[in-house]
């Protein structure tokens, strides 16, 4: 069925899928990314590896207490130092190679993940490794509270993993088989997991995928074939998300039977772009080859889906219930999805060519930058949780709120509205308009308190380690997103939901509130571990 001629048409019609909602596809596969990859400083990584670093981290913490590593001398070791250093105490072997004997050359860039790909350097560790490392010390180290730690924040990393990334892949390949048919198609599409009430059956289906690749990945060769068998399952699941665990994989396998070696010669086929992305630090994935490469393989599933569907036995046949997927023509409008969802929000290519060229008002503009200030909070604190294991208030102020977003984010509408029509320029100004501000409170801070709150050095193509490369790609990825899609989405909620009357007390209210935690900070900023340095 994948025939050379139909590979030509699949990457001809995955350009033209790209084309048509070029910048909701990049955004699009830019947080999933963020998503997979476990926070924003992989940002600049391929969403293909799903790594988990708050084990790791957690064991760096660790050393830093104790003096001593927790498998070693040395936290940061790859999973086959892991695996073999749990062999060596399990067996009671002398691990006779000390890492303070073998010679190392410092390099120019060490911090962040555009210094990964500079330096030609490159890690994974994975829950499985982290529960191996607890096991490790719990047993062998003596360590048990360090232990209770790296356990909890696998338990933790193990959920996050099965109900939110491993789902979340789901939703992106929805958004991206409806894109094709229907113009209309939103970013909401990446909630499809969730709103469909099947979170649980999709969630199982995608984690016992992942077990089973993950064993047959140790015969290495089964691990390939199997690959290709398990292809379509994300695809399956996100047209019929009530579809069973075996159903899903008797289905993917039937589909893909004659077609895993021309999927192979397919994929090849897209392996310069890997390497055009590798050798750009990533920016031509972020900007192409990563959008791209999703609409290919969603064109993948519906080429091999629409050929092969009539010569299923009825039983398969009937699980492929979504033949509006299937249409030979474009839409205007989005999916006319028959599931039952919640009450989420969508954003679709209609709300934002008629929605986010709006002028806000003052209290508008009040609300949002409490909310954005709230949200950069929170993700900061979440995030340090998830990489440290520690709980810490960030920033300089003593309240739940972090004003340098809330500033970016409403400069990004007020200065910027004259470039809404022309989202690769919003993009250059919001890098611009970001990195000023960014680099503008470092060295205030800095200057006027003495401190560091944050220090990009030795990051790739940092300024003085107060902004750099990777941090900036992603404020103007979250510029096009607060222009176009949550700046807009927030102000109807917040008029649709309360009451003029009530908005102002609570932009009253958050008003005084801030101003006393800003003169409280000035006299006396929120320092210690975790916050400066």
């Amino acid at each position: 069925m994948l025939t050379k001629n139909v590979r030509q048409i699949i990457r001809k019609e995955g350009w033209v899928n790209l084309k048509r909602k070029y910048y909701l596809n990049i955004l699009i596969t830019f947080i999933v990314s963020v998503i997979i990859s476990g926070g924003y400083q992989f940002a600049t990584r391929t969403s293909g590896t799903l790594n988990d670093n708050a084990i790791s981290t957690t064991a760096e913490l660790v050393e830093a207490e104790s003096g001593n590593g927790l498998l070693g001398k040395d936290s940061n070791r790859s999973n086959a130092e892991t695996l073999r250093q749990f062999i060596f105490n399990i067996f009671e072997i002398q691990d006779i190679s000390d890492p303070d004997d073998i010679p190392t050359t410092s390099e120019k860039y060490y911090g962040g993940v555009a210094s990964v790909f500079v330096n030609e350097i490159s890690g994974s560790q994975s829950f499985i490794f982290g529960i191996l490392n607890g096991v490790n010390q719990l047993a062998f180290g003596g360590k048990i509270a360090s232990s209770i730690i790296i356990f909890i924040f696998a338990i933790i990393s193990i959920f996050i993993f099965i109900f939110f990334k491993n789902v979340i892949v789901v939703g992106k390949n929805r958004y991206f088989l409806e894109q094709r048919r229907y113009h209309g198609t939103g970013a909401g599409e990446l909630l499809f997991p969730y709103k469909n009430k099947r979170l649980k059956n999709i969630a199982l289906v995608m984690f016992v995928r992942y077990i089973f690749q993950v064993l047959w990945n140790l015969t290495i060769v089964g691990g390939i074939i199997k690959r290709y068998e398990y292809y379509l399952i994300p695809y399956v699941v996100a047209e019929n998300p009530s579809i069973t665990r075996k159903e899903a994989f008797e289905l993917s396998k039937t589909l893909m039977m004659g077609e895993k070696w021309k999927c192979f010669v397919l994929e090849m086929s897209l392996f310069p772009w890997y390497i055009l992305s590798y050798l750009t630090f990533n920016l031509s994935g972020l900007f192409f080859s990563d959008a791209y490469i999703e609409c290919v393989k969603a064109e993948i599933y519906m080429q091999i889906r629409n050929a092969k569907k009539d010569e299923l036995r009825l039983g398969l046949r009937k699980l492929l219930n979504d033949d509006l997927l299937a249409i030979d023509h474009i839409e205007e409008t989005e999916h006319p999805s028959g599931v039952e969802v919640m009450d989420i929000p969508q954003v679709s290519v209609h709300d934002l060519k008629y929605d986010y060229n709006r002028s806000y008002p003052f209290i508008s503009l009040v609300q949002l930058f409490f909310t954005y200030s709230l949200v950069g909070w929170v993700w900061e604190v979440f995030y340090y949780i998830a990489t440290t294991g520690m709980v810490v208030n960030r920033g300089t102020m003593h309240g739940p709120w972090l004003p340098i977003y809330g500033v970016g984010g409403i400069l990004i509408i007020l200065l910027l509205k004259p470039l809404r029509e022309k989202p690769g320029l919003l993009f250059a100004g919001a890098v611009v308009v970001c990195g000023v501000v960014e680099y503008a409170t470092a060295w205030a801070l800095e200057t006027f308190l003495h401190k560091k709150w944050w220090d990009y050095t030795g990051f790739f193509l940092n300024i003085h380690g107060r902004v750099c490369f990777e941090g900036l790609l992603v404020f103007g990825m979250a510029g096009l997103a607060f222009t176009y899609i949550f700046s807009p989405m927030l102000d109807d909620f917040y008029k649709d939901k309360l009451d003029i009357k009530y908005r102002r007390i609570i932009c009253i209210i958050l008003i005084v509130l801030f101003v006393a935690d800003l003169v409280w900070s000035v006299i006396s900023p929120n320092t210690g571990v975790g916050v400066t340095m």
